[in-house]
């Protein structure tokens, strides 16, 4: 399937060249980063939500059990994350038409290579613009890590001990994925340089694989929880926002859905008492997005979001696989903060 993508973005490529009229060309480099809230994993959540914490709750004497041997809930200072990246993206005019849903059609190819305290990777992608409220993308990445200051970048996560292994390199991870994306501004139907209310809706199914695992097991990447595993995804962003012509173009809110779709999904559901496979991961929160001048944008966001709230006798359970669902809550996520400069 890996292979099939690769091909198929080669062949749109070279298609679109030799139907192309003048192609643009731009770079860009930026850098990412989140602070994540602690939280004691909805232990002493009230109502359904959970406020931030720096006093992790300590691993019961009851522990180890096995070769488990527990975990603290919360870190007593959160987590952050730092990546760098630069992008080229090529924009070829493609089956563009005279009217105004058409005149701008065109085909975009975006290479980037990201780098992270404990991981690296590449991706490609083409998106197609057939109309103008209407685009699809095809994607491909892949990468590896190691492990350094602390973290650990990828690894098997299937022994029991829900401590990820932490070989440098000890395999890659592949990611593909399709997507399709709806965008609607209304100053397209009432003109005017106030009047830009956006909605854009976008449904993404991604398929990810790490070389080393078999079908069952759990990996780590990127620094995650460990709770990754080869098969595919549906992911969901929906956004409502204001453009503006001010220096703060823009304010919104965004929605973002994550779950397991096919086999993965049905491993340990919810209904059956496990630890929740079948869970659907919502974000959601305010952003923002200030552009000082044609070549430096930040964009600022706010995230909450829903987290699985295990049983009171699997909660400190370190190993993902033997904690039991229980209930949702809803914590606040992160602070981000992404800064690009174009070339």
């Amino acid at each position: 399937m890996k292979k099939q993508f690769v091909v198929l973005l080669l062949l749109i490529l070279s298609v679109s060249f030799l139907t192309a009229g003048e192609t643009q060309h731009q770079t860009s480099w930026g850098v990412d980063f989140a602070y994540y809230l602690d939280d004691n994993k909805g232990k002493n959540s009230d109502n359904g939500f959970a406020w931030p914490s720096y006093s992790p709750v300590e691993v019961p004497d009851t522990y180890p059990i096995g070769s488990d041997e527990g975990r603290e809930l919360g870190s007593g200072w959160g987590s952050v994350e730092l990546q760098l990246y630069i992008d080229h993206t090529i924009t070829v005019p493609f089956l563009q038409g005279t009217s105004p849903l058409t005149k701008d059609n065109n085909i975009k190819f975006g290479f980037r290579g990201s780098l992270a305290p404990v991981v690296a990777y590449v991706q490609t992608k083409a998106v197609i613009t057939p109309i103008a409220f209407l685009n699809f993308e095809l994607g491909y990445s892949i990468g590896s890590g190691w492990s350094g200051l602390g973290f650990n970048g990828i690894g098997l996560n299937n022994d029991g001990t829900g401590i990820p292994e932490s070989d440098p390199f000890p395999g890659a991870v592949m990611e593909t994925w399709m997507s399709g994306t709806f965008q609607f501004d209304m100053a397209a139907v009432r003109p005017g340089k106030w009047n830009h209310v956006v909605v854009v809706a976008n449904g993404k199914f991604k398929n990810m694989y790490f070389t080393a695992a078999g079908s069952d097991d759990a990996w780590q990447w990127k620094a995650d929880d460990g709770e990754n595993f080869n098969g595919n995804m549906f992911l969901g962003t929906y956004v409502l926002g204001y453009q503006m012509p001010l220096q703060v173009d823009m304010i919104g809110f965004m929605v973002e859905t994550e779950q397991y779709i096919g086999d993965v999904k049905d491993k340990s559901t919810m209904a059956s008492n496990g630890w929740g496979s079948d869970f659907v991961e919502v974000k959601f929160g305010p952003l923002a997005n200030v552009t000082f001048d044609e070549k430096n944008s930040v964009t600022a966001l706010l995230q909450f979001k829903t987290d699985r709230l295990y049983s009171d006798d699997s909660i400190h359970d370190n190993y993902y696989a033997t904690r039991n669902y229980e209930s949702t809550y809803v914590k606040i996520h992160r602070i981000a903060l992404a800064y690009k400069h174009k070339f």
